[in-house]
């Protein structure tokens, strides 16, 4: 079964996103479950649990078809050891908030090396912060977003994901989210029918499709 929808706003709290998906007739949605560019958040109250559970299931929306997204701040392959650290507690807190609201998943882009360690370095550090956040929490998918690789950036490249995947502990529970315009601006040609064809051939060869968790998909490239 495939799901198409958008990410909706959870404005006034996060039982509005089932609602906001319904209103645009989505069969799936994406959401943040807090400021996407703050690093600290208010612990959810049992009334906001309750009202989006709620509203997931009057809405039609089981946690297959719910993509929630992480902090824009948080870099799991941080060079520096205090940044790494406030984006590995800030990650703990988004999987502990998906875990709480009954979510099976939490997107996220995989970090940036900064230029100061090299991108093999920082891609184990992700790995190990993933697994970091997994023995500390049940149930949820650590989901890896293809990047497009602006600056230091990681995860443009298939061998980036498949790196990461390669070091985490528990593969049940790590998996990859496609960005369609990450992909082209990455060099990835989708462009066209055959050029979708060999860059999914691609994927499957190197990460496999057995990962793949969600897809975020452009109307332009």
């Amino acid at each position: 079964m495939k799901y198409i929808g958008a990410h909706v706003s959870a404005s006034g709290g996060v039982e509005n996103a089932p609602r906001n998906a319904a209103a645009i007739g989505a069969t799936a949605f994406a959401l943040f479950t807090k400021n996407q560019r703050q690093w600290a958040a208010p612990p959810l109250s049992d009334a906001q649990i309750v009202a989006f559970k709620e509203a997931c299931q009057q809405n039609g929306y089981s946690p297959a078809q719910i993509l929630p997204h992480d902090s824009y701040l948080i870099n799991l392959g941080h060079p520096e050891e205090e940044g790494l650290q406030k984006s590995r507690a800030s990650f703990l807190h988004e999987m502990q908030r998906c875990e709480i609201l009954g979510l099976d998943r939490l997107n996220f882009h995989p970090g940036s090396h900064l230029k100061k360690i090299s991108e093999q370095e920082s891609l184990a550090l992700v790995a190990e912060s993933i697994n970091i956040a997994l023995a500390n929490t049940k149930g949820v998918t650590a989901v890896i977003e293809n990047t497009a690789g602006q600056g230091s950036n990681l995860g443009y490249a298939f061998w980036h994901l498949a790196y990461i995947i390669e070091r985490v502990e528990d593969k049940s529970r790590v998996g990859v989210c496609l960005d369609t315009c990450h992909s082209f601006a990455a060099g990835y040609d989708l462009s066209t029918e055959l050029g979708c064809e060999m860059v999914f051939k691609e994927f499957d060869e190197i990460v496999g499709f057995e990962y793949l968790r969600g897809m975020h998909l452009n109307d332009a490239l």
